[in-house]
């Protein structure tokens, strides 16, 4: 279950980072409070989620103007035009150049390749998307729940516990640090909160050093 639960955690950020929340999602974060479900046990990311969830019920009588707002800060922070508040990629983070599609894309590839993946749009999208690696993060802990033996079940862990310290430990608190500076909706700022609160709580809970 515990496995499980931590792949809804990733799979549900992975998915407000990939685009901008239409209508069903903002209303299952404000009515179905999906996110304090998720981080009920958590007294740390709770009252973040609670927050997140409270601004989003807050527009519900201009759920209109509200996601045109979320857009527009969406596509300020990770898709442009102009220069990017928040690139979502690994390689600009990490790479002297700040380029896309550099050696720690192709990390993040052959990371996937590993385990037998391979991202629908590899030759368009580069891997090392934030949204992606998330994603990959939850298929690790999904396959972990799934596993038929405890040495199946290791070999997941062992590589979501790789994942982490390899990638995503190494970037991701500097792409949240810059949504959370440059955002203008409280929405994305409380995302980036939530999920540099996820990440320490995972490095605690996976017994990362």
């Amino acid at each position: 279950m515990e496995w499980q639960w931590r792949s809804y955690v990733y799979v549900s950020l992975a998915c407000l980072f990939r685009k901008e929340p239409d209508e069903e999602i903002l209303a299952a974060l404000s009515e179905e409070q999906q996110l304090s479900c998720l981080f009920e046990d958590l007294k740390s990311l709770l009252p973040v989620a609670v927050e997140l969830e409270a601004d989003i019920a807050a527009h519900t009588h201009e759920s209109d103007a509200y996601q045109a707002q979320l857009r527009e800060d969406f596509n300020r922070l990770f898709i442009g035009p102009g220069p990017l508040l928040a690139p979502p990629w690994e390689s600009v983070h990490r790479s002297r150049e700040r380029l896309l599609f550099g050696e720690h894309t192709l990390a993040v590839r052959d990371f996937y390749h590993s385990f037998g993946l391979k991202a629908a749009k590899q030759e368009q999208e580069p891997e090392d998307h934030i949204a992606l690696e998330l994603e990959f993060a939850g298929w690790l802990c999904q396959q972990a729940a799934n596993a038929e033996s405890p040495e199946q079940a290791g070999v997941f862990i062992d590589g979501h516990r790789e994942f982490l310290v390899r990638h995503m430990f190494e970037w991701v608190p500097a792409f949240c640090g810059a949504v959370s500076r440059s955002s203008e909706t409280a929405f994305y700022r409380k995302l980036a909160i939530l999920t540099m609160l996820w990440l320490d709580y995972e490095k605690e809970a996976v017994h990362i050093e």
